[in-house]
C-alpha cells in the first residue's frame, strides 16, 4: 500500500459537487472515487449508526471505482441514475430508505426500486452527496487501499474492518430482501 497520506492528497483538487457542477467536469477514465457526506447531511437510519473516518472534514461513506469512464459509471450510474440495480451505492441507499425493491428482468438477484424511489434517491444523492475522485490505471489495488483505510460503511466487498462489522451486516441483510 502507497502511503495513506499521498494517496488521498491525490483526491484533494478533484471534487465534484452534484448540485452545482457539471459532468463534464468529471475525466472520461478509468479511476477510482470517494463519496462523502455533504455537511450536515445524514444516512438514513437502520437501527445502527456507523462509525465514519472522514476525508477534507466530511464523512465518508463509499468508495468504488471505475474501470471504463468515471463519468459514465459514477455521473451516471450514481448521481442521476434510476436503476438501482446499476449501483451498489443506490441499492444500499435506497435499502436505507425503506424503498421495495422489485426485480429487474430474469435475474432475481437484479433489482431496483419503483420509478417514484429512484427520482427520490436521486434527489436525495444530488443534495446530500459530494464524489472526490481519481484518474488511475490502477484503480482496484487503490481501492482495496481505501477501502482498508477508510473503512467506509456501504462497502459490503472487500470491507473486512471489525469497525462497523454490525452495520454491514444489517445492511447486507436489508440488500437481501426481495419484493
Amino acid at each position: 500500500m502507497q502511503n495513506a497520506d499521498d494517496l488521498l492528497s491525490s483526491f484533494k483538487n478533484n471534487l465534484f459537487v452534484p448540485s452545482t457542477d457539471s459532468s463534464d467536469r468529471i475525466p472520461d477514465c478509468a479511476g477510482n472515487y470517494i463519496m462523502c457526506l455533504q455537511h450536515e447531511s445524514k444516512l438514513p437510519s437502520i437501527g445502527i449508526e456507523p462509525l465514519f473516518k472522514t476525508f477534507e472534514s466530511l464523512n465518508v461513506i463509499y468508495t468504488g471505482i471505475s474501470g471504463d469512464s468515471l463519468q459514465r459509471r459514477d455521473y451516471k450510474k450514481h448521481f442521476t441514475g434510476n436503476n438501482a440495480g446499476q449501483s451498489t451505492l443506490r441499492k444500499s441507499l435506497g435499502v436505507m430508505f425503506g424503498y421495495r425493491q422489485i426485480p429487474q428482468g430474469k435475474n432475481p438477484r437484479r433489482t431496483k426500486f419503483c420509478r417514484e424511489d429512484e427520482q427520490q434517491l436521486t434527489e436525495w444523492i444530488r443534495k446530500n452527496l459530494v464524489m472526490f475522485y481519481l484518474v488511475h490505471l490502477n484503480y482496484r489495488q487503490i481501492e482495496s487501499d481505501l477501502i482498508k483505510h477508510l473503512n467506509p460503511p456501504l462497502n459490503l466487498l472487500g470491507n473486512h474492518n471489525p469497525i462497523n462489522i454490525e452495520f454491514r451486516k444489517l445492511l447486507s441483510q436489508l440488500r437481501c430482501k426481495r419484493a
